[in-house]
């Protein structure tokens, strides 16, 4: 692929401080992207200028700004079939008060793109808009359930990443894991990604393709037997209805 060069550029600033708001000052940004600083100065001005950055001045940091939001939302809004399942996803809350999410695979992560917050508020690494691996995230799990063994492996030959105590880091667990996941149709995380919560998703089956997956997460603490047994039931039971309505209304894409 030939890229343009300035503007693939552009779009590295913007992705490496979408990941890290808050963290990185001139010096940062220059150091991990390899862009001299007297080059990046003027391109990160005019990202704030247009809004597409916010720069902080009391720690010389940068994070993403209204216009970049704009952008991501206006986006979301344009995408067929997710108000449809959002509509869902409020129903889930809606029955067992736990947060909602929805993600897809975007270049062999989850891409979280949107969330139903419920009166429970709690803290977690995902966030609309964040990338996160497939390999310990409940809503990764159940996206991964479209690949094979050997494919599973293909996409991690190195040493995986532990984000907790509990994150599995070993490949072949994980696959075990996914193949279970598969049999009982739901698949799950438990305090690998953030301490002290867990989460229960199903994938999004569209014409016979997982498209995405639809999770619940909540503190450990109210993960009891019978709570998770409605969780379970409620995401098995609205991702085949989305799958149904969307492919009555012929849209094979949450994503076109």
């Amino acid at each position: 692929m030939n890229l343009h060069k300035p503007t693939e550029r552009v779009i590295n600033i913007l992705n490496i401080i979408s990941k890290n708001p808050n963290k990185l000052t001139l010096s940062n940004i220059s150091k991990q992207l390899n862009i001299p600083k007297s080059t990046l100065s003027p391109i990160l001005k005019t990202l704030v200028e247009l809004e597409l950055l916010n720069f902080e001045m009391t720690n010389q940091t940068y994070n993403v700004g209204l216009g970049t939001f704009q952008i991501g939302q206006s986006y979301l809004n344009n995408i067929n079939g997710l108000d449809i399942i959002k509509s869902h996803m409020r129903t889930i809350v809606n029955e067992c008060n736990e947060i909602c999410q929805l993600g897809i695979n975007h270049r062999n992560e989850v891409l979280y793109i949107t969330k139903i917050e419920s009166q429970q508020p709690i803290k977690l690494l995902s966030s609309i808009g964040r990338n996160l691996p497939l390999y310990c995230t409940g809503l990764g799990r159940a996206l991964l359930f479209e690949y094979s063994k050997e494919e599973i492996k293909k996409l991690y030959p190195n040493k995986l990443e532990k984000f907790t105590e509990y994150t599995i880091d070993n490949i072949d667990t994980i696959i075990d894991l996914i193949e279970k996941c598969k049999l009982q149709k739901y698949a799950f995380e438990k305090q690998e990604i953030t301490s002290d919560t867990c989460c229960f998703a199903v994938p999004i089956i569209i014409n016979n393709n997982i498209q995405a997956a639809l999770g619940v997460s909540l503190p450990i603490v109210r993960a009891t037997e019978k709570h998770l047994d409605k969780i379970i039931s409620l995401l098995n039971l609205h991702s085949k209805l989305i799958s149904k309505e969307l492919e009555d209304l012929n849209i094979k894409s949450i994503l076109s």
